[in-house]
């Protein structure tokens, strides 16, 4: 089962994440906790409930920011 949980992760190998091991209560050595893990089952549902896209734009300061900004960094002049 932790092989296919990898796999849903994109994840290669058989030694099971953190992830995995949390949500089964797992603490000791991958080893020890192989017998348990072959007669674990999760079933469950993803559903997405929305998708963000960010588009990618040029973005340009305006006049009255450029004038406000000065032309050189004084931290005490700004102080």
């Amino acid at each position: 089962m932790s092989e296919q949980f990898n796999q849903d992760l994109s994840l290669g190998g058989k030694i099971p994440c953190g992830l995995f091991n949390t949500m089964f209560e797992f603490t000791g050595s991958w080893q020890k906790d192989a017998a348990g893990t072959k007669s674990l089952a999760f079933d469950g549902w993803f559903i997405t409930l929305f998708t963000v896209g960010l588009t990618r734009s040029q973005v340009v300061l305006r006049d009255h920011v450029k004038k406000e900004v000065p032309s050189s960094w004084d931290p005490a002049a700004l102080a």
